[in-house]
């Protein structure tokens, strides 16, 4: 698969590549499941006869997924690839909201939107970081407020030692 795409859905990875394929080893991982149990449904695989059909595809393709799913071992990308049409239909299998989320994310591919969505989730990663690096430091101020008294007692203490052992070096 080339050109794929990084989405985040409740901040784990879903990648899909700019053809709208969506890679559903690492999306059913998310949710405790396999792509090869959702395949093996009598309702998946009649689904990808009708698809197939629908969309002129031949039907006598490997196994019976008319060419609707793509396994890659190794590489950049592997894992059990489903073309755009199926990805909503398994995505709804993972999770209702899961699928309108894909749904949404598959037409803004589809549509050119991804500059869009990229800038988007770019920007919501800067403002979690941001709240992030706020948080650490908001926990340091506080940390600070505590310290700084005892902090400033025990500099004087020893600025008094200093000074008393400076005074009697002197005399």
């Amino acid at each position: 698969m080339s050109n794929v795409i990084p989405f985040r859905y409740r901040g784990q990875p879903v990648r899909f590549n700019t053809d709208g394929w969506i890679n559903a080893t690492e999306a059913a991982k998310h949710f405790g499941k396999k792509p090869a149990k959702w395949l093996e449904l009598p309702s998946t695989q009649s689904y990808m006869a009708a698809l197939a059909s629908a969309l002129g595809l031949a039907s006598n393709v490997r196994n019976s997924d008319f060419g609707l799913v793509r396994s890659q071992r190794g590489g950049k990308t592997p894992g059990t690839w489903l073309h755009p049409k199926l990805a909503v239909a398994f995505a709804r299998w993972l999770s209702d909201e899961f699928a309108v989320w894909c749904d949404l994310q598959i037409d803004a591919l589809i549509h050119g939107d991804v500059p869009a969505q990229q800038q988007f989730n770019r920007a919501c990663k800067a403002l979690a970081d941001g709240h992030a690096a706020a948080s650490i430091s908001g926990q340091k101020l506080a940390e600070w407020r505590w310290r700084k008294p005892g902090l400033a007692r025990e500099v004087e203490h020893w600025r008094e030692q200093l000074q008393m052992t400076l005074a009697l070096d002197a005399s």
